[in-house]
């Protein structure tokens, strides 16, 4: 076959073989119309090409690349027949599978397996949207692409091998019951020769996840074997093998191996938006970590930079942004001035935490309890009352004090805040949006709380780790005012049904119902929206 011309292209080298066909690499012949220089020519298998369900399965595989368009999945160029011979041509990539990598490096940074996760996803939800199901999803199926001007940079990926995938619409070309896909990577209902869904996937790119960050699929053994422990077994948590991973990717890679779809991600754009969010929470504390410290100082004079040197300098910078400055600045910026402000910020800081004694200890502890805000509770328990009792075990208020904390605990149950978690592990994602909620309807803001509120819901609803704040949310809006005292509401209500329409007159009508169903469900107590909905 080497050399052979097919349409555009001429096949130089064999670079993979499978049951279905063997695929080349290809060059664009020089008198072809100009594009992409290369190519990966996949053609079925000579002892197929005469049969028509292996014809029908590949020309679907053909169809279903020609109606994805997306950056991390494989494009397809074009396809024909050359007397028996059935091929088609899609984007040639120069690089190893993920399998490979596996093989060669045992496991992956748990960072890294992020990264990727992060870029299928998006990959994952234009498939379904189109309504293509992979079926397929594994390391193998992953190819890793890295920049030539950057080969260190971060790795790029593409999913690749549609040949099982199925279409939402399509007839189906397999026995009913029939399991099809790799049993180390099938989803429990593969397993049970149930219909798939793109729920399937997510299950399947979790247990991708797991291998690459762990080195090991979750469940192993023979095929049959296999088939019962997608069903019915249980796995290791990842941090058992790898204690370093974090919680919170951890908990969203056990999310997709739940047994029941229902109880995985509602999509993969939900997906997305977890890993988005994890994504830029830890670029946020990776920031935060390189902030100047203190040692900065310290190390400076280690590569030698005297505090001498060091204090100068900063006069210096200080000296010429007084000369930059109008009449009050510089005024503001005057040596004189700036010691004397020196002085009285030690002056207050020393007095600020200058031993106190029981009695300044509670007045100032009264004083915030005495507050309307919560928040000068916590403040008032935290910087005044507990080193009271701390300290002072035998101080004349103990009395009033247990009446300040019985206080400040039924607060806290109020707001279904549990003051551990934070001391543990970073806080929740949906639980930040829930106190924010909460603390807008202490000053009275009722109407941005229940925005938060409705927005936390439709974002964290299918997520098993937030359903305790998803819950609580529910519960604050049973308190909400009716509709019609709610401007923002109505306007965001009005928003969220429009929407509805327009995926009607796209031609979704499931995932307009799929919304209309959810508003009557948020707002069966409200009657005004209850018309509103109604209406349309």
């Amino acid at each position: 076959m080497i050399g052979t011309r097919l349409g555009s292209w001429i096949l130089e080298s064999e670079i993979g073989r499978g049951g279905m066909g063997t695929v080349y690499r290809a060059r664009r012949a020089a008198n072809a119309v100009a594009g992409s220089e290369r190519a990966a020519v996949k053609i079925l298998a000579a002892e197929l090409a005469t049969e028509v369900g292996f014809q029908q399965r590949f020309q679907r595989e053909i169809a279903i690349l020609q109606q994805l368009d997306h950056e991390v999945i494989v494009a397809f160029y074009e396809s024909g027949v050359e007397g028996h011979q059935y091929w088609y041509a899609m984007e040639y990539i120069d690089g190893s599978s993920y399998e490979e990598i596996r093989e060669e490096r045992g496991r992956l940074p748990w960072q890294e397996v992020l990264e990727l996760a992060w870029q299928l996803a998006p990959a994952l939800k234009h498939a379904h949207d189109n309504g293509v199901i992979h079926r397929d999803i594994k390391p193998s199926n992953l190819l890793c692409v890295r920049d030539e001007a950057d080969s260190d940079g971060p790795a790029r990926v593409k999913l690749t091998d549609f040949g099982i995938s199925s279409l939402f619409a399509s007839p189906h070309l397999t026995v009913t019951g029939g399991v099809i896909g790799t049993p180390e990577y099938l989803s429990p209902e593969q397993a049970a020769g149930k219909p798939v869904t793109k729920r399937s996937d997510l299950y399947s790119l979790g247990i991708v996840l797991y291998a690459l960050t762990t080195g090991k699929t979750p469940f192993e053994g023979e095929p049959i074997a296999l088939l019962h422990k997608h069903r019915y077994g249980q796995f290791d948590r990842p941090s058992r093998i790898v204690p370093t991973i974090d919680p919170e990717f951890e908990e969203i890679v056990c999310n997709l191996l739940e047994k029941d779809p229902a109880n995985r991600p509602g999509d993969a754009g939900v997906l997305f938006r977890r890993l988005d969010s994890l994504r830029r929470k830890l670029s946020r504390m990776e920031a935060i970590a390189m902030l100047p410290t203190q040692s900065d100082a310290t190390r400076s004079v280690a590569e030698g930079t005297g505090h001498a040197t060091f204090v100068s300098r900063a006069v210096r910078a200080e000296l010429e942004a007084q000369n930059r400055g109008g009449p009050v600045k510089q005024f503001f910026n005057h040596p004189f001035v700036i010691v004397v402000g020196f002085f009285l910020c030690v002056g207050t800081i020393a007095w600020t935490f200058w031993p106190a004694n029981p009695e300044s200890l509670f007045r100032e502890g009264a004083r915030l309890m005495a507050s309307p805000d919560p928040d000068d509770w916590e403040q008032a328990w935290s910087r005044y009352l507990d080193p009271l009792e701390t300290k002072f075990p035998d101080h004349a208020h103990r009395d009033e004090v247990y009446v300040f904390k019985q206080k400040l605990d039924e607060s806290r149950a109020d707001a279904k805040i549990d003051p551990t978690r934070r001391s543990h592990r970073p806080i929740a994602e949906a639980q930040w949006f829930y106190e924010a909620a909460l603390r807008h309807r202490r000053r009275g803001d009722d109407a941005e709380a229940r925005r938060i509120l409705e927005a936390l819901i439709d974002a964290y609803r299918d997520i098993p780790s937030q359903r305790r704040w998803v819950s609580l949310a529910e519960q604050e809006l049973d308190l909400r005012p009716p509709l019609r005292s709610a401007p923002k509401t109505a306007r965001a209500l009005q928003e969220t049904i429009d929407r509805a329409k327009k995926l009607e007159d796209e031609g979704k009508p499931e995932a307009a119902k799929a919304i209309r169903r959810g508003l009557k469900e948020l707002y069966r107590d409200d009657k005004a929206a209850m018309e509103l909905i109604g209406k349309e």
